[in-house]
């Protein structure tokens, strides 16, 4: 069965087979960095580099096929691990964090205003599985608990589920309104009185929208900031990866320079990931 992918020149779907020709190279991955290539798809082009990307199967898959030669970079929302490198150990397995993503629980004025600033993890499941209906159950207004889901098998809704369930298979479908991305997800809580949803962090203005902290087991309550998932202290992150078999050089090194330098991360920041110069220590 031929696996589906965009073909990022042409922005259409196709099927590629056998080796990409000199100046083309196969990804596969995270949606979340594929939306990151797209972007940065015409830039390369200028550079007589073209990318073709699959947006199928998990970091596990995608290290894979990386390490069996199908495709020429791994798109992983995760760090390369000893299981990928094991499988694989005549490959020499580079990867590069190009951001990161960070996902909080928004809410309208009229939820923080109410005295909701935090839910605690079991909280977040009771909603999420609907035995918690109702603000006051977790110390706000008497009203209805309206919850927005990101989109299943999208990057938001894979962080969501992953840090709720474990993996993702054992998260119940649900039957929510769904928001598509970011601004949808802020445009519609905003304007959604008891609303809760899911988006990445830079949608938080903290005047319409509210990111709620998260308290896990019986620590304490982490706010949704940059500082936070860049110290690792903040569960609803992870780090966007792109990984290689060997050490770049030529073409495949001008990719991951791109990425790097200015123009990628400016194009790492558009995509509602946090771009490295906002990570670094302050």
């Amino acid at each position: 069965m031929p696996r589906p992918f965009f073909s990022l020149t042409l922005l259409a779907a196709a099927l590629l087979t056998g080796r990409a020709a000199a100046g083309s190279y196969k990804m596969q991955g995270s949606p979340v960095i594929a939306h990151v290539m797209v972007s940065a798809a015409p830039a390369l082009e200028a550079q007589g580099i073209k990318i073709r990307v699959w947006v199928e199967g998990s970091g596990t898959l995608a290290a894979a096929v990386m390490g069996e030669g199908q495709v020429d970079f791994a798109l992983m929302m995760r760090h390369l691990n000893a299981t990928d490198r094991a499988h694989y150990p005549q490959q020499e397995m580079k990867e590069f964090m190009i951001g990161m993503e960070a996902v909080a629980l928004i809410v309208p004025q009229d939820v923080w205003e109410s005295g909701v600033h935090s839910l605690t993890k079991a909280q977040v499941l009771g909603i999420y599985e609907g035995t918690i209906k109702n603000w006051k159950e977790v110390g706000g207004a008497d009203a209805t608990i309206k919850f927005f889901n990101a989109e299943r098998g999208r990057g938001v809704w894979e962080l969501f589920a992953t840090w709720l369930y474990g993996e993702t298979r054992k998260a119940p479908v649900g039957k929510f309104p769904i928001t598509v991305d970011g601004e949808d997800a802020r445009n519609t809580v905003s304007f959604t009185k008891g609303g809760l949803g899911l988006a990445q962090i830079n949608w938080i203005d903290s005047k319409t929208i509210y990111g709620l902290a998260i308290q896990e087991d019986s620590g304490p309550a982490v706010e949704p900031t940059v500082g936070n998932a860049a110290g690792g202290r903040y569960p609803l992150a992870r780090p966007a990866i792109i990984a290689v078999a060997e050490t770049p050089v030529g073409e495949k090194k001008k990719i991951i320079d791109f990425l790097l330098g200015p123009e990628g991360q400016e194009i790492v920041g558009k995509s509602d990931l946090i771009p490295l110069k906002d990570l670094a220590p302050k």
